[in-house]
């Protein structure tokens, strides 16, 4: 059974974030397709906190888009399937993890002065790789719609 971190962009489309969502269809017909083939996963602090001020932020219809929010919070809280809850702790050590890149190759500091990758992604990665050395799962990836983000998916 595979696990995914779902990244900003994937909730967006599937919450239909106003202004944030251009392949809503595509995204959720994959979504469908994962959960059948018994996917499931986890939705990173970063893609929650991203997505909430993307949906403050929107145009359109935000009461919409924070209402089916709460709902896919309220159902990963519970660990209602196909979620998978991931206690993460913001500690010394994911604070260092971040802060080197975590197995980007490079430092937080090249990776955003370079305009490479920010704060969040790492961050994403980060969680990830310490769900996947906590968990029995055999498969532990990244669903992003974004390319430097999904090099390390």
């Amino acid at each position: 059974m595979a696990v995914t971190f779902i990244d900003t962009s994937i909730l967006c489309e599937l919450l239909r974030v106003p202004g944030k969502c251009q392949q809503h269809e595509a995204v959720r017909d994959e979504f469908e397709l994962r959960i059948g083939n018994g996917d499931r996963f986890v939705i990173p602090i970063t893609a929650v906190i991203e997505t909430g001020n993307h949906i403050a932020q929107a145009g359109g219809d935000r009461r919409g888009a924070a209402d089916r929010f709460c709902k896919m919070l309220a159902s990963a809280a519970s660990g209602e399937a196909p979620f998978v809850i991931h206690q993460e702790s913001w500690d010394e050590r994911f604070l260092e993890e971040l802060c080197s890149g975590n197995g980007t190759g490079q430092q937080f500091i090249d990776l955003a002065g370079n305009g490479q990758m920010g704060a969040g992604d790492v961050a994403i990665l980060v969680e990830r790789d310490r769900f996947r050395t906590r968990s029995a799962y055999g498969t532990v990836g990244i669903w992003t719609l974004e390319n430097v983000l999904g090099a390390y998916a």
